[in-house]
């Protein structure tokens, strides 16, 4: 799982998987002022970098399982629910369904206060 929180991508958001496995996986994503919309300290969390967290969060729950040697996303689709405002974020992403070829995963996205912020499903492609 280090591999996953070294991807340039998952460094420059600072990503940090705090468990992973058996199909789930908990990614904390900590508060920085490069990832907030315009509008200075006290603006929103930007949408694309809560996007980024539900799919690594997913990524991270998939690679959990044994089976897995390869994957690629195939959709994911967030739900907006709050307004992430100076928190840290929590992701936690766990396999609703696993084929041969597709596996089926939720997402949900919490602040430091554990109101739900974002919700998603994400399909990836396994082998």
């Amino acid at each position: 799982m280090k591999l996953l929180e070294q991807a340039p991508f998952s460094a420059v958001l600072g990503l940090k998987i705090e468990s992973a496995a058996n199909g789930s996986a908990k990614v904390r994503m900590p508060f920085d002022l490069r990832i907030l919309n315009e509008g200075g300290p006290a603006a929103p969390i930007h949408g694309g970098a809560i996007a980024a967290l539900a799919d690594v969060a997913a990524c991270a729950a998939v690679w959990s399982l044994a089976a897995t040697t390869r994957t690629a996303t195939i959709s994911l689709t967030v739900n907006y629910t709050g307004f992430a405002v100076n928190s840290d974020l929590i992701a936690r992403a766990r396999v609703k369904r696993t084929g041969k070829r597709i596996a089926s995963l939720s997402v949900e996205i919490t602040d430091a206060s554990n109101a739900l912020i974002a919700d998603a499903l994400v399909t990836y492609k396994i082998a």
